[in-house]
């Protein structure tokens, strides 16, 4: 058993954003001296990641819906081996809403890791008449948007009489930093004296000693994560898309691809002219590529190096951004339109107003180089694009009808899903498993949809 400082942090009101606090946590804990690794409490990407630009080390997943205790704490140990702190973010059930029922909770992540609970609450929308239900399991406290410090010592002794638990910090209403970080672009990393600003504001009424010993309240199972078995034959060469256009990756899916034997590497579809070397998988992950379109097109060697690619028999995945990066056009909500490397006979049109991601689980309804027909996966559809087939294009999930997830052709597939591989291992280990013999770039396939 050990003690390794970790906290679960999360609201506990339905459509809070508690985006300023928790970096201001981090960044707070960061000035400690300590090395905190994030943690999402679903394998879904964040809009605005603070947790690189103040830890220089990228959120990492867990997900209760899609992997076991076991496995979970594996991943947890993994991650935090660089690390001195875990700060695991998310909602706390009193804030999840029916739509959002479905998928990984950060209640069940308490009781796997025994997590210390520290529960957000936004003053603004506390009053004499409305205090939220105070939650089951509790250890302290966090304010936000406090207006002022006769409403923190108001709220401070009425929560700490009627809850018994003790507030540990607040932080202000900060209006200018709060519209500087609603108004980053989606993806976008906080400039660091963003993050500095906002800590300030939070260290001036911080308990950080009270915080770090509540960390330290608790043990944990301290067990060693399993050895992954390699497989035999060739190593496996995996090309990663890596530059300022693609840059949201499983951190644990690219560990557990290293620790079987595979061989990593990064190219940047913006300036790289081939891929690497002996390329068995090209991989790419969600981004912006609406953002880049004319620079993406402009690199004619890069779009015939994935064409031969697919053409020698080799396989390639990308999921969300990637996905639309494949696609003959991108549609933007202006009516724009631009022209994409044409791997995927499709036109990928951008959603101006996406909704949230949405568990899903959806079944192959033909083999893929993923897994054969009837193999299911599980992951979060995403609504940033919308798909319409402009050719011979196999959509190979039979759910849902109306939305299709995963697409392919040939030996490239694309996902509307974030999927998290590391996850669900047999289909990792389907990156593993030799690739088919090289296609006549002209065949048809076998069946097609109509997006």
């Amino acid at each position: 058993m050990s003690r390794f400082p970790r906290l679960a942090v999360g609201t506990i009101q339905p459509g809070v954003d508690a985006t300023a606090i928790i970096w201001a946590l981090m960044d707070s804990l960061e000035t400690m001296g300590l090395r905190v690794q994030s943690f999402l409490s679903r394998a879904c990407f964040v809009s605005k990641d603070g947790a690189t630009a103040i830890t220089g080390l990228s959120p990492r997943h867990l997900d209760s819906w899609l992997m076991s205790e076991d496995l979970c704490r594996e991943l947890f140990l993994r991650g935090t081996a660089a690390s001195d702190f875990a700060l695991v973010e998310g909602r706390f059930a009193a804030a999840v809403e029916l739509a959002d029922a479905q998928g990984g909770d950060l209640e069940t992540l308490c009781r796997w890791l025994n997590l210390p609970r520290l529960a957000i609450v936004d003053a603004s929308l506390v009053s004499d008449c409305h205090v939220p239900p105070r939650p089951d399991q509790v250890d302290g406290l966090l304010l936000d948007r406090v207006a002022d410090s006769t409403q923190l010592i108001r709220l401070q002794t009425m929560f700490e009489s009627l809850w018994g638990v003790p507030v540990l910090g607040s932080l202000g209403m900060i209006g200018d930093l709060r519209r500087e970080i609603k108004n980053l672009a989606p993806g976008a990393k906080p400039a660091r004296e963003l993050c500095a600003q906002v800590r300030d504001q939070f260290a001036q009424r911080a308990q950080l000693d009270r915080i770090h010993r509540l960390a330290c309240s608790r043990d944990l199972l301290d067990s060693r994560p399993a050895e992954c078995v390699r497989p035999e034959g060739p190593a496996l060469q995996v090309a990663v898309a890596y530059d300022e256009v693609f840059h949201c990756y499983f951190p644990d899916m690219l560990d557990l691809l290293e620790l079987k034997g595979a061989t990593v590497r990064d190219f940047s579809p913006l300036r790289d002219e081939r891929l690497p070397p002996n390329t068995d998988i090209v991989y790419f992950g969600c981004g912006h590529p609406e953002r880049y379109a004319r620079e993406l097109v402009e690199n004619h060697c890069m779009m015939l190096a994935l064409k031969d690619h697919l053409c020698n028999g080799l396989r390639l995945y990308a999921e969300c951004g990637g996905l639309a990066y494949l696609c003959q056009r991108l549609e933007m909500p202006d009516g724009e339109s631009l022209p994409m490397s044409g791997v995927l006979p499709a036109v990928a049109r951008r959603n101006p107003y996406p909704e949230p991601p949405r568990a899903r689980e959806i079944t192959l309804s033909a083999d893929t180089w993923l897994g054969p027909a009837g193999s299911r996966l599980r992951g979060y559809l995403t609504s940033h694009w919308s798909l319409e087939a402009a050719g011979p294009l196999t959509c190979f999930a039979k759910e849902p009808p109306d939305e299709p997830a995963l697409v392919g052709r040939h030996q490239a597939i694309g996902s509307r899903l974030y999927l998290n591989f590391a996850a669900q291992p047999s289909i990792l280990s389907s990156f593993f498993r030799p690739h088919a013999p090289a296609i006549d770039p002209t065949a048809p396939v076998a069946r097609s949809t109509d997006g």
